[in-house]
């Protein structure tokens, strides 16, 4: 380890992709000690990956972008030659679509690749590669081709990459999107075990922040602009800064925002909020969905290969009505997506639309009846610009350009629409892929977490947007890891488990009856729910202990 307590200095640093272009982000200044961990955070499209990727010298260089303030690393600039070719010993970070940043087949090859660069004996490699692998539970993947996992998986190994390095620095870019909510908490208590443990300096960025805020004391914002608008100890930001951090699109923890309805004392600990009594009549019963029923599916199989993804599986969605498909990562919670949407055939079983099968329907009228966002937005732009991604396929007319409009007014997209989809950041990519499956009045809806890289506002106004076509009459099927969504807005669950259907039912059911199967299918529970069940466990103990 180096001699410095000051790691990382970053002074008025701006960046733009072309040079007569609005910055990204602008003049940024902060310092980071070693062993310091900060949370970054900030609504989507303010430039926190630009930054994060800039901070450890991979951009300007990289995408021929003009950066202008400097970011030195050990009191030397990232841009010396000294440096640069050192930095990703020092600093590494784990991309937000960790795709970007595979280059080999396996698994095993890949975490070997960074440390062959390191010029890592051999014995001490595969010695590096086993513990790794071992501490993130995905021991069982070392083998497997990469292109064959799930997102959640693919994560975890780009995780693993950047673990076995030993890094000084390491920027996390929302590292938790897409493991399952067991997967995701079990991570960050992980990440701290091991920054406790190698004292190594972290920076997150992220959106979910129910499992990072009660512990990294520093909290660093920008605002929609790029700028640096807040810098201070995350519990002063949450409990005295609420209504700018809300104003500015930051999602605020669950647990502040329980108590906040609750009218109880701020805390940042959600041992601290149970060991308070649950006040009455905070669970409600939703109606079940009385729609007729507009896609049937009946044992339902799929296979790759020997290895069988799920199988046996039927339910039904019915008009107006919102279904959270759940479960582990690699469940096979994506692939069935795209066999419902035709993408993938079966195994066996059958999928009746209306009641005719879906293979009867030819391919332009099953697109008008049925849409599908993918969970990598990428995957289904096929034009130059933002606006002409929304109009097509469509009969360009005054009515379809003013709905054109007014999505990506509701998007937050209007001032992108000249700009080219893959140009634009993640969440606002994950924006326009829902605002496009909106152009079309389909009637059944499949959407691959559509809340995925989103600010809490953004996220907030898609949920809206789906409550809205799901009010005109429109069945939607949406895979989630966010259990207070679901808890919030579906109207029944789907639990995947163990390559079978495990529960189908109201989220009521799941989250109070069904406390058993949400562990092993590792969910977790509503904040709500957990402190419901925390105090019944403290009434059991107490009932044993009295007898």
């Amino acid at each position: 380890m180096q001699a410095f307590d000051e790691l990382l200095t970053v002074e008025q640093l701006s960046f733009s992709y072309e040079e007569d272009e609005k910055p990204v982000f602008q003049d940024i200044s902060f310092e980071l000690q070693k062993g310091e961990c900060v949370l970054l955070l900030g609504p989507s499209g303010c430039g926190k990956s630009s930054l994060a990727l800039c901070l450890n010298g991979l951009y300007p260089e990289a995408c021929d972008g003009i950066q202008s303030g400097h970011v030195f690393l050990f009191q030397k600039p990232v841009t010396d030659a000294e440096t640069s070719e050192t930095i990703a010993q020092h600093a590494g970070v784990v991309f937000q679509d960790p795709d970007q940043q595979f280059c080999m087949l396996t698994v095993e090859d890949e975490i070997a690749f960074g440390l062959e660069n390191l010029q890592i004996p051999k014995e001490a490699m595969t010695e590096k590669i086993n513990a790794v692998l071992e501490k993130l539970r995905i021991t069982h993947l070392k083998e497997k081709t990469i292109s064959t996992l799930s997102g959640g998986q693919k994560q975890k190994v780009a995780l693993a990459c950047i673990l076995a390095m030993e890094p000084e620095l390491i920027i996390l870019d929302e590292p938790t999107s897409l493991l399952d909510p067991f997967s995701a908490r079990e991570f960050v208590h992980l990440m701290k075990d091991l920054q406790r443990e190698k004292g190594f300096s972290l920076l997150v960025i992220e959106h979910q922040l129910d499992e990072w805020a009660p512990w990294i004391e520093r909290t660093i914002v920008l605002d929609k602009s790029g700028k640096k608008a807040l810098d201070g100890l995350t519990k002063n930001l949450f409990q005295h800064e609420v209504e700018t951090l809300k104003k500015l699109g930051i999602a605020i923890p669950k647990v502040c925002h329980l108590q906040e309805k609750l009218s109880m004392p701020f805390t940042l600990s959600k041992e601290m909020l149970f060991k308070e009594p649950i006040p009455a009549g905070h669970v409600k019963k939703k109606k079940a969905p009385s729609g007729e029923s507009v896609l049937e599916v009946s044992s339902l199989s799929f296979a790759r290969g020997q290895q069988a993804i799920f199988k046996d599986i039927s339910f039904s969605l019915r008009e107006g009505s919102l279904t959270a498909l759940v479960g582990p990562n690699g469940t096979g919670k994506s692939t069935l997506l795209s066999v419902l949407a035709r993408l993938m055939k079966p195994q066996s079983g059958k999928i009746l639309l209306y009641d005719q099968p879906l293979q009867k329907y030819k391919e332009k009228e099953l697109r008008k009846r049925m849409g599908f966002v993918f969970q990598n937005p990428e995957h289904q732009f096929v034009t130059d610009t933002v606006y002409d991604e929304l109009l097509f396929g469509q009969k360009a007319n005054a009515e379809t350009e003013k709905k054109a409009q007014h999505l990506l007014q509701r998007f937050g997209l209007a001032h992108l629409a000249d700009h080219h989809p893959f140009a634009i950041s993640q969440g606002q990519k994950r924006r326009l892929s829902v605002a496009t499956m909106l152009m079309h009045d389909v009637k059944v809806l499949l959407l691959d977490e559509p809340t995925f890289g989103q600010d809490a506002r953004t996220a907030a106004e898609c949920m809206e947007m789906i409550q809205r076509i799901k009010a005109e009459g429109t069945a939607v099927l949406m895979i989630t890891h966010d259990m207070e969504l679901v808890s919030s807005y579906a109207d029944s669950v789907l639990v995947l488990h163990d390559t079978g259907l495990a529960f189908d039912g109201s989220p009521e059911q799941l989250f109070s009856q069904e406390t058993g199967l949400v562990q092993k299918a590792k969910l977790t529970l509503p904040l709500l729910y957990e402190w419901m069940a925390y105090q019944e466990e403290v009434r059991d103990e107490a009932a044993v202990t009295s007898h």
